[in-house]
């Protein structure tokens, strides 16, 4: 059934005071250059339709776009992807369960509207202040979308979120910096990293880019990340336009440092694939890269100060194999791209369709780690309202420990899981754990909650034994006795 969202806002709907960032700077933005990229965006079943007539990339049969309709799963998320990405997806099974929308998605709709309550943490539209880091959204678009988006509420319109300006977000990050510089905020530190997510940054044009790096800039930031898919969505926008406005970037402030936080979920994104799918591989039998990722790649690994760093969910039909994982892991390192981090699928609204339970992406997450070297190697983590939860360990149980009685005995006879607060907006909680009874259904920390023997996530001043003192009150009450 359609969702029965209503947004308070739409983006754009505010004014984004352009000519007042641009002051001043004629000079500056007459040296950046656009191209006017033709991507092909097929957008919903009737434009695929009218796409496919054309002579498109057939994804999707007629009876499965039948089907599609008859489930309103353009509700949800419509379906929307690059000629590019399509061409990419006939040959690739992973590529194409990655952006083709099924009728199961509309099977269970359950889940967060607002994943980690991030409205939570927006003083400013389009800003996000969680910790010393702000994010951004710059932009409702994406070239294709991700069945899995945990953006997509916010690319539909199903919630507030709004598109942030630069010229509001100046004012917020200058005006906190200064308070905290003279002691009127504790709670926080300064903002010294901001990044541009979405939707995709990538889609707009080198000018709309430029002015949030700019301003970001200019409000004394020491790191700007651009979160973005465009590598593996459309690696042509990476041209030479694109690296000339960073250059000039750089000319401007040398001291501020680019990231790019690429997403590709799959080798099949930016590996050379034959007619039938298959690797290519030189003489030496070295996998050969796409070159048109792999000069989108070089041409930013060139710079110095910028830096690429892959992230990506562990999707179930996509990427749910140890040695793909490996292997994705293995061939960005030698492209240059450092691999960051893997993270569960989100709690979204129709995740059941493409989670993967969480101690099953632990097992293939840790497998995977197999014979990576020191510089391959990756993290996984659950991104939660209390912050990044780095999964660290699932310890078997014994049966025999269930006769210690209680809900410890249980815990321990079935084992246990450990997260780390490897990320986490307070500072008391900063690295501590949470150890609960585990839960091989699991789908996201919701699914440990009852299950909580030590707590981390509790604030200094509170009692994180708490549950691991009730589950051991049998014992304690047996040893007195």
């Amino acid at each position: 059934m359609p969702f029965d969202h209503k947004p308070e806002r739409i983006a754009g709907s505010r004014p984004k005071l352009k000519a007042v960032s641009r002051r001043h700077k004629d000079n500056v933005y007459a040296q950046i250059d656009e191209t006017r990229f033709n991507r092909y965006v097929v957008h919903d079943i009737a434009r695929y339709r009218d796409y496919v007539a054309r002579g498109g990339a057939a994804v999707y049969s007629e009876s499965e776009l039948d089907a599609l309709e008859a489930s309103g799963v353009s509700d949800r998320l419509p379906p929307r992807a690059t000629d590019y990405y399509l061409d990419l997806a006939v040959r690739s099974r992973a590529v194409r369960n990655l952006i083709k929308a099924r009728p199961e998605e509309m099977d269970d709709l359950s889940g967060e509207a607002d994943p980690s309550n991030q409205l939570k943490y927006s003083p400013v539209p389009g800003l996000l202040h969680k910790y010393e880091l702000v994010l951004l959204y710059v932009v409702r678009a994406c070239s294709s979308w991700c069945r899995y988006c945990y953006r997509s509420d916010f690319l539909t319109g199903k919630t507030s979120k709004d598109t942030a300006s630069i010229h509001e977000i100046r004012q917020y990050i200058e005006g906190h910096n200064e308070a905290v510089e003279r002691g009127e905020i504790t709670g926080k530190p300064k903002i010294r990293e901001a990044l541009l997510s979405g939707g995709d940054p990538m889609v707009l044009s080198n000018r709309n880019l430029f002015d949030y790096l700019n301003g970001l800039a200019e409000a004394g930031l020491e790191v700007i990340r651009i979160g973005t898919k465009e590598m593996a969505f459309f690696p042509e926008r990476f041209d030479d336009n694109f690296l000339e406005m960073l250059d000039l970037f750089h000319e401007l402030h040398p001291q501020v440092l680019l990231a790019f936080m690429v997403h590709f979920t799959h080798p099949d994104e930016f590996l050379m694939l034959g007619e039938e799918g298959e690797y290519v591989r030189d003489e030496a039998g070295r996998l050969l890269r796409n070159p048109l990722v792999e000069r989108a790649a070089h041409g930013l690994g060139a710079r110095p100060w910028i830096t690429m760093e892959n992230q990506t969910p562990i999707i179930d039909d996509v990427n749910d194999d140890a040695d793909t994982l490996r292997l994705l892991q293995q061939e960005l390192k030698r492209m240059g791209i450092n691999n960051h981090y893997f993270f569960q699928c989100r709690e979204i609204e129709g995740h059941r369709a493409f989670a993967v339970p969480v101690e099953k992406a632990w097992k293939l997450h840790a497998d995977s780690q197999a014979n990576l070297s020191g510089i391959e190697r990756s993290r996984f983590a659950l991104s939660t309202e209390a912050g990044k939860m780095e999964m660290v360990a699932v310890i078997d149980g014994d049966e025999r420990l269930a006769a210690l009685g209680g809900e410890m005995g249980e815990a321990l006879a079935d084992g246990l899981v450990i997260f780390r607060l490897h990320r986490t907006p307070h500072n008391d909680a900063q690295g501590d754990l949470v150890i609960a009874r585990r839960n091989p259904d699991a789908l996201w920390i919701t699914g440990y909650e009852d299950r909580i023997l030590y707590d981390g996530r509790v604030r200094s001043d509170g009692d994180k034994w708490g549950a691991l003192l009730g589950a051991l009150a049998p014992m304690l009450l047996n040893a007195a006795e």
